[in-house]
């Protein structure tokens, strides 16, 4: 068994969680490097700083028990698994967040933490059409959407941005 010391700084709390090694190498590929060379267990210790919450959640996930996702946490597991590099996490709250996102977008969470290639995942995902209905009062993430999608559409080398010389007009 590895315990991992989790340090939340906002609730100034710590916790520690039990994991058994090969549980947490196949599932959170971010220890891979710490954990793979060393044979005695002993002399492991793993600290994370993070929320509590969503460190036991992952836990909870690791450990097979379903924990459920919901609009309030979808972010932070987004985040925390891809950080964590659980794959098939990330997938599944990539969906889920895009699913939702109208709903996720008016929360008062701050969307900044969110890596380029999260949002460049969910800007694949989200057809244009509902990117335009989406209400971002606060521009927390629908111009960075936009750009990923903008991104996404150049990279098909068939789709070429021209402009007029006399117009100024721009134009595929």
């Amino acid at each position: 068994m590895i315990v991992i010391h989790v340090c939340d700084e906002n609730k100034k709390a710590n916790k520690d969680f039990k994991c058994d090694r090969s549980l947490l190498l196949n599932n959170m590929k971010y220890f891979d490097k710490y954990l793979a060379d060393s044979k005695n267990i002993d002399d492991i210790d793993i600290s994370v700083h993070c929320d509590i919450n969503i460190f036991d959640w992952l836990m909870r996930y690791v450990h097979r028990k379903e924990p459920k996702l919901e609009i309030k946490n979808s972010v932070s597991i987004l985040i925390s698994s891809d950080f964590l590099q659980m794959k098939g996490l990330v997938e599944e709250s990539v969906q889920y967040v895009a699913k939702n996102l109208n709903e996720i977008i008016s929360l008062p969470i701050d969307m900044n933490c969110m890596n380029s290639s999260l949002i460049k995942r969910l800007a694949s995902i989200i057809p244009l059409e509902e990117l335009d209905l989406l209400r971002d009062k606060k521009d927390k993430l629908t111009s960075k959407l936009y750009m990923k999608k903008l991104e996404l559409l150049f990279e098909d080398e068939n789709n070429i941005l021209n402009r007029c010389v006399y117009c100024n007009t721009l134009f595929t």
